[in-house]
């Protein structure tokens, strides 16, 4: 769940208030639960794959705001400086101030 909630502190601090209630957001095809009723290695299975990858979290974010607010996810490696970064998100929130 900390997927989802991140999601949702994200929104809130921007000021838009989600499209669904967080409950109604865990049964969405974009996060995946435990099957606590299941047999043991079904379940251990399903933990394994428990929760939101990074594609889904962007997903969540972009469905539950109504496309208001989308992102991306930088890669860490090759290691670049502080700066680089700083511009790629300077960039986008600059062009979503303006829209």
């Amino acid at each position: 769940e900390s997927g989802l909630v991140g999601v949702w502190q994200v929104m809130l601090s921007l000021g838009v208030t989600p499209k669904l209630t967080i409950e109604d957001a865990l049964n969405m095809p974009f996060y995946r639960k435990k099957d606590d009723t299941s047999p043991l290695p079904e379940y251990l299975f399903s933990c394994s794959r428990h929760g939101m990858t990074h594609q889904d979290i962007l997903k969540a974010m972009d469905t539950l705001s109504n496309g208001r607010i989308s992102g991306r996810f930088f890669e860490f490696y090759p290691q670049r400086r502080k700066q680089w970064y700083q511009r790629r998100v300077r960039g986008r929130t600059e062009k979503a101030q303006s829209a």
